[in-house]
């Protein structure tokens, strides 16, 4: 009788996790394969923890195969014993919990910390690819890079990417997302996912974008234009300029934009929300903001715009929960 997940012991997962990660940290010796072939057989919650292992990891495309899974287990068998620990449970939760695991899996853990390159929030990182592409990565980005001998394919897992492709006739270059696929024609073009939508933006060159779901028709952009892209279908094209790639710059180009908006906006680069109260959101602002200077953009708004700044905060004051722009005396 095939033992049911929720009955496989919290210690046999963790074995059982510990057993992937030490097969795929090096190479396997006859030694290492004799012991973990007589750990399976030991015991019948053993192999069933062993089987959900293998099921899970055909579901992620083979886990041997995913690159940055290798870096994984290296860190986490040579991290020290508690952070080792805290590791190998959140892995065993994740492997032998069942398909709603998978599925918060896609989205966030598993993928984004095994990513080939990564970002926190606020940060930004310039890579040159081995074909001589180049790309920037924006804040909280994460994404993996699968070259081929057919293709170049950048797997963007979240986050935001500008992409200038260097010329290579005999492979295609492709930026998958969860919403579809971008094909660049000879391009610098920028890709941002979040949530069910991507906004793809072609500065130069053309790109042409096609939703994830089968039989949806794919539409071709021309430098200046950008465009929505959902599963489903692709959006109108619309005008996009250079203030839509400021980023890569580290700037942020606001040409009389609400003030709640382009609060929001500088909420991605920092390590709390930015928000304003209902009484100042609609105040327009114009300027160009660095990135990486948030408390002074702060400060320069709430002395240009007669705003005092209101910090949230819990645990005494140790957490900043978020940073509130408010009319002074409110």
């Amino acid at each position: 009788m095939t033992q049911a997940v929720h009955d496989i012991p919290a210690h046999v997962a963790r074995r059982a996790v510990e057993w992937m990660l030490e097969l795929q940290s090096a190479p396997a010796t006859p030694a290492l394969r004799q012991a973990w072939s007589d750990w399976r057989a030991a015991h019948p919650a053993h192999e069933a923890a062993w089987q959900r292992v293998e099921s899970v990891r055909s579901r992620f495309g083979g886990l041997a195969g995913v690159s940055g899974a290798a870096a994984v287990a290296h860190a986490t068998l040579s991290a020290r014993s508690r952070a080792r620990r805290r590791s190998v449970q959140a892995l065993a939760v994740l492997l032998l919990a069942g398909g709603a695991a998978y599925t918060v899996e896609q989205r966030t853990p598993w993928r984004q910390w095994a990513a080939d390159h990564r970002t926190r929030p606020g940060e930004q990182r310039r890579i040159v690819l081995a074909d001589g592409s180049a790309l920037v990565l924006n804040t909280d980005t994460a994404i993996n890079v699968r070259f081929a001998a057919g293709e170049r394919r950048i797997v963007l897992l979240r986050g935001e990417i500008f992409v200038a492709t260097a010329k290579d006739p005999g492979r295609r270059f492709l930026v998958e997302m969860p919403q579809g696929l971008a094909q660049a024609l000879g391009t610098q073009f920028s890709v941002h996912s979040e949530a069910q939508r991507a906004v793809v933006r072609v500065f130069e060159g053309a790109v042409e974008i096609t939703p994830a779901q089968a039989g949806s028709p794919a539409l071709v952009l021309r430098a200046g234009q950008g465009a929505d892209l959902s599963a489903q279908s692709v959006g109108s094209p619309r005008p996009v300029g250079d203030a839509d790639r400021s980023w890569v710059h580290g700037t942020l180009i606001a040409k009389s934009m609400r003030l709640a908006d382009l609060l929001a906006q500088l909420s991605r680069y920092s390590p709390h929300p930015l928000v304003c109260s209902d009484a100042v959101a609609e105040l327009r602002v114009s300027g160009a903001y660095p990135v990486a200077q948030i408390p002074l953009i702060l400060e320069s708004l709430s002395a240009t715009l007669q705003l005092q700044i209101e910090t949230q905060t819990r645990f005494w004051g140790r957490q900043v929960v978020q940073v509130r722009l408010a009319p002074r005396g409110a």
